[in-house]
């Protein structure tokens, strides 16, 4: 696929706008509620599928690579950490709403469905970790209000503000479809 160098460096700004959206953040246990997955929104409301995929997979390379653009850090350990999963979900998050924006879904829709994704991902890769790794078996109740219930109502607003922002940024044609 070719990009052209206005749209390598839209994918480059949204990248960046993950990264700064890490640092946005309200400490809750286990996984903290930033605003990454609103630029992760915006990018695919506004760049589509495949460059806000890119977009994501080249924040978390460059946070695995070492820079610590991850709400704790970075570096490749970060796999090891209960929150690593919703970095996968983005990826595939932004894959999805990308798609269902140019198939023609509702920009609050398709965000909510990544979403979705994001809270599956997460949440799958969070009890993994919890159960095997740090054995820190707390049971589902525990788990689903750590990844799912305390970040849903910030994470409603998310949705809502990226399809707003994703609107009026997409009127302003900074990328090529």
């Amino acid at each position: 696929m070719k990009f052209s160098t206005r749209d390598m460096a839209m994918m480059a700004l949204f990248a960046a706008l993950i990264a700064v959206g890490a640092f946005i953040k309200i400490p809750l246990p286990t996984v903290p509620l930033t605003l990454q997955l609103l630029f992760v929104m915006v990018a695919a409301d506004v760049m589509g599928s495949t460059k806000a995929t890119v977009s994501t997979v080249l924040y978390v390379i460059m946070g695995l690579l070492g820079l610590p653009i991850f709400a704790a850090g970075g570096g490749f350990w970060y796999v090891l950490k209960p929150s690593f999963g919703f970095f996968l979900g983005f990826i595939i998050a932004a894959w999805a709403i990308g798609t269902l924006v140019k198939r023609g879904m509702n920009m609050i829709l398709a965000n909510f469905t990544g979403l979705l994704i994001v809270y599956l991902l997460g949440t799958v890769y969070c009890w993994a970790v919890l159960t095997f790794y740090t054995k820190d078996i707390q049971g589902l109740p525990h788990l689903l209000l750590l990844c799912i219930v305390m970040p849903l109502p910030g994470d409603i607003a998310k949705c809502l503000l990226a399809a707003f922002a994703g609107k009026k940024l997409k009127k302003l044609n900074l990328v090529s479809t």
